[in-house]
């Protein structure tokens, strides 16, 4: 019987949710609004099978990285479309015109992030861009299991805990699966996320959600929430515009709130103890953004969009070739450079208890920029500027 003593040993992978013959497994959120797995112990027969799949308890057997690159996909419509350079949708371009199936991360009618498959290319949007919010599993591990026993193709993407989870629960290599995991800094809470479109938005009239929209450029991303009626949030202020140009991402995550969801406040406590860090992956394939190229290199650089992609197994080396991608091969350790989440856990913010303290009784937006010291727009302002001229001054001195 799966029990957690310490929330540090739960990742919320839910593999043992999924795997439970009796179905008395259940995931419950607590007080942080992360989901735990709750049994039923009296419908609980003690086969073992929730601890056995568990990734923290028993870590599957992992692969290395055999090939780095900087790549991005070959049309600039879907980079648009994408939060880095399209890889994702790379991938599932093979996958569903086989026939087969794509797992991955989608909003539900309630703006919930949820993980669902898609069967065909017109509604793979539905999967696309990065969400900053840990995802609701349920039961898309049985779904995917189902898929593959029927034969046909699987692509499953996610955390590297969440695919983790999936070969555990799976207990088998299938020739037709095929995984994707992403560079993860860390999971939010989705409690703390109602909270924010509760109270910050016209939650009820959304009708798009973009964790990093590409107005200004890949890597000057904003989070913008579209209503039903044509508005949106942000809508930048004329005076700025001249400041939001390439490579001001610093700007405007400030200012309009992307930073709130990057800044370690409110991840799932696993997220501090990462048992999934390091260079021994769980999938197929690895993917997330090159930063760090404007210094590494400056020629691959794509306003649109670019990611680094890491090839782990021989699989997936032989579908290299066949995807829609643009492709050159980069140093893995540079890469690293620039993503070191890929080794080491986030640390938990020093106000993390204070804010999982007041957060349910006090205004989300004026909390958050009270604990993470966000000053007034002016201050921001003044602050961005200098930093500017002294990045400036750096790369001139080091011309």
């Amino acid at each position: 019987m799966i029990k957690i003593l310490q929330k540090t040993q739960c990742c919320g992978c839910q593999a043992c949710a999924n795997a439970c013959p009796k179905g008395c497994i259940s995931m419950q959120p607590d007080e942080e609004g992360f989901l735990y797995p709750k049994v039923d112990e009296a419908a609980c027969v003690n086969c073992g099978l929730c601890e056995k799949v568990c990734p923290i308890l028993h870590k599957p057997s992992t692969y290395s990285v055999l090939e780095t690159y900087a790549a991005k996909h070959m049309s600039n419509e879907t980079k648009l479309k994408s939060s880095s350079g399209g890889i994702f949708t790379a991938l599932a371009e093979i996958i569903l015109k086989e026939g087969g199936v794509v797992f991955g991360a989608s909003f539900d009618e309630n703006w919930n992030v949820v993980h669902a498959y898609v069967k065909n290319l017109e509604d793979l949007d539905k999967l696309r861009r990065s969400k900053y919010v840990q995802s609701d599993i349920g039961k898309t591990y049985q779904q995917a299991k189902q898929f593959l026993e029927q034969g046909r193709a699987v692509l499953f993407t996610g955390t590297p805990c969440q695919i983790a989870g999936l070969r555990n629960y799976l207990g088998k290599e299938y020739e037709k699966l095929l995984t994707a995991e992403l560079f993860c800094h860390g999971v939010p809470s989705p409690a703390v996320w109602q909270k924010f479109l509760t109270q910050d938005t016209q939650k009820g009239k959304i009708s798009a959600i973009d964790f990093r929209h590409k107005h200004f450029g890949w890597d000057a991303s904003f989070l913008k929430i579209s209503y039903q009626d044509g508005s949106s949030i942000p809508q930048a202020p004329h005076y700025l515009l001249p400041l939001l140009s390439k490579g001001q991402g610093f700007l405007f995550r400030r200012l309009y709130r992307l930073r709130f969801w990057i800044s370690n406040l409110y991840e799932r406590p696993a997220c501090h103890q990462c048992h999934f860090k390091g260079l021994d992956k769980m999938a197929n394939f690895s993917m997330g953004d090159l930063w760090g190229v404007r210094e590494t290199y400056p020629q691959q650089y794509d306003v649109n969009g670019l990611s680094a992609l890491l090839v782990n197994t021989l699989k997936a080396q032989g579908l290299c070739e066949k995807l829609a991608l643009e492709k050159t091969p980069v140093d893995l350790q540079k890469v690293v450079k620039y993503n070191p989440y890929l080794l080491t856990s986030v640390k938990p913010h020093p106000k993390r208890k204070e804010f999982f303290r007041r957060y349910q009784t006090e205004n989300f937006n004026s909390l958050v920029r009270e604990l993470l010291k966000i000053g007034p727009t002016w201050m921001i302002l003044c602050r961005t500027i200098l930093s500017k001229v002294a990045h400036k001054l750096h790369v001139v001195k080091r011309k």
